[in-house]
């Protein structure tokens, strides 16, 4: 009885342990590029949620979560849809009617910018691209809205000047934080 408990423990979270250690290797990999804002990067967990199921898949969840800690890093916006979403989004809507020219190279599109790794899906992209890329580009605007996720934002950062269990000198911790342990 305890097995089958701790079994089905184990089911439940190890997808979860899995986007965890995917969202830490993302921000690390960000924080190796943007060393000056690395404690803003640390802080940026919390925008990475996944939003639909799929994202259960590696390549599919660190698509999303590197275009949002793309984001943070330049000062974006990172509500609007991210290309993984979009990409998720159209992948569900072809189930229930086909997609136009349009949705087609707004799907292949965002899955070049999301998935550049596995790139190697539509031989006929700049082809689609130059007949219908205005299109595209007004597909693109307006489904990033549509799918915008209203509450993804960092909102104050709140550090008591630990990081992963280490005291850290961080830039949004308070010089003297009731929990840091640190007087200055």
């Amino acid at each position: 009885m305890i097995r089958d408990i701790l079994d089905a423990v184990d089911r439940e979270w190890s997808p979860v342990a899995d986007m965890i250690q995917w969202s830490e290797d993302e921000i690390h990999r960000a924080q190796q590029h943007h060393p000056d804002i690395a404690d803003l990067l640390h802080h940026s967990f919390s925008l990475l949620r996944p939003t639909h199921d799929r994202m259960s898949t590696e390549f599919v969840y660190r698509g999303h979560a590197r275009e949002l800690i793309r984001r943070l890093a330049h000062g974006e916006d990172t509500r609007p849809a991210t290309a993984a979403e979009i990409v998720l989004a159209l992948g569900q809507a072809s189930h229930t009617a086909p997609l136009n020219d349009t949705g087609v190279g707004l799907l292949f599109r965002m899955w070049h910018e999301a998935f550049p790794e596995h790139d190697d899906i539509d031989p006929h992209h700049e082809h689609r691209e130059n007949l219908h890329g205005r299109r595209i580009d007004d597909a693109e605007a307006e489904t990033r809205a549509k799918l915008a996720v209203p509450d993804r934002q960092l909102g104050t950062i709140d550090c008591a000047g630990w990081h992963h269990g280490e005291r850290v000198t961080c830039h949004y911790a308070p010089a003297t934080h009731p929990h840091s342990g640190r007087r200055s």
